[in-house]
């Protein structure tokens, strides 16, 4: 099923997803009932920030939280896009529910984490190793793929087909 989401001058599509269909896709990481997938990063022009983003599955009955993102060097931050009064903005949320049986995606222009503090910018076919910390299910070890600006357009893009 897919949405659609007008976010000032942009409009997003977001598909929603079952556990099933998600289940015919190789997870990079799992952690209790979750299985996190397409774990990337664009490389960054700045030489200390980048952003992150990932899709996590509860294919469990309970509902589970992202309460923290490890880094090997630097900070994370999950983030938020909100528009307010016609301004778009990021806003830092201190926690991620994900719901029972319910699939959550962080993409541009939504839910994603930022990666600061980086000693020098991401590069294309590097990894970047992170730790997703679940309240339920502890911690998911992900090496996130470092992919060029026009890669993470088609991934869009390819989420956004029915």
């Amino acid at each position: 099923m897919r949405y659609w989401i007008h976010v000032g001058p942009l409009l997003l599509a977001f598909n929603v997803t079952t556990c099933a269909e998600q289940a015919e896709r190789v997870p990079v990481a799992t952690a209790g009932d979750l299985s996190i997938y397409d774990a990337y990063a664009p490389a960054s022009a700045a030489p200390d920030v980048a952003s992150l983003y990932f899709t996590v599955v509860n294919g469990g009955s309970v509902e589970d939280t992202l309460i923290e993102i490890r880094l090997v060097e630097g900070r994370a931050e999950l983030h938020d896009v909100v528009t307010e009064e016609g301004l778009t903005r990021m806003q830092h949320v201190p926690v991620l529910p994900i719901p029972a049986g319910d699939t959550v995606r962080l993409a541009p222009g939504g839910y994603h984490v930022m990666l600061m503090g980086l000693s020098a910018p991401l590069e294309v076919g590097g990894r970047v190793p992170v730790g997703l910390v679940f309240a339920r299910s502890g911690i998911a070890r992900v090496l996130a793929q470092v992919l060029t600006y026009s890669d993470v357009v088609e991934r869009l893009e390819a989420a956004a087909e029915p």
